[in-house]
């Protein structure tokens, strides 16, 4: 079964509650200044994936755009971290697993919570770059320079309550128990 290491995962972890109080979610995003980065985003109900109606034909245009690394903890975040460049995420699949990341955790006895290539993300601070980036679409003038879009995404990085946070932490064992009553198959999440 394909979705098989998933729902070991989260069966695994399906007991924790405050545990999660004490883990850090980081990974990376993307924003660009325009309304289109040239990716697809679909919202769509559960079994509607084909539906001929859901798909959207877009105009693509060049946009300022930027790489951004954080992290988020119960209680508290990291700074937002502009990367040069591509970023490698750290994600447990082989092409992301860099020896000099690997290092530089156990040489700071940083314990990392296991997680299967290609899981569905469950993480929480998805919808911390969600939020940020509805903050970029409602702005009336979307930046126009590099320096403009960092500018707002600091804002926006630092404007998202603390409680808001929080309570996406909170939410990590209905995120796992949703996976396995799905038996890791996505979940509204």
């Amino acid at each position: 079964m394909e979705h098989l290491p998933w729902l070991d995962w989260c069966r695994q972890w399906s007991l924790w509650d405050q545990e999660w109080y004490s883990i850090v979610f980081s990974d990376g995003s993307r924003f660009c200044s325009g309304m289109h980065d040239g990716r697809a985003r679909v919202r769509r109900r559960r079994g509607e994936r084909r539906n001929p109606q859901f798909f959207v034909e877009r105009h693509v245009h060049h946009t300022v755009g930027v790489m951004v690394w954080g992290a988020i903890a119960y209680g508290s975040r990291s700074p937002l971290i502009f990367i040069r460049g591509n970023m490698n995420a750290q994600h447990n699949a082989r092409p992301h697993v860099a020896r000099v990341t690997i290092d530089f955790f156990q040489h700071n006895d940083v314990t990392l919570l296991p997680w299967p290539p290609r899981f569905p993300d469950l993480s929480p601070i998805e919808h911390v770059w969600d939020m940020m980036g509805r903050r970029l679409l409602n702005l009336q003038r979307p930046p126009q320079t590099l320096e403009a879009l960092r500018e707002e995404l600091v804002v926006a990085w630092n404007e998202i309550p603390q409680e808001d946070i929080d309570h996406l932490i909170r939410s990590m064992p209905r995120r796992v128990g949703e996976c396995v009553a799905h038996q890791g198959a996505s979940t509204h999440y």
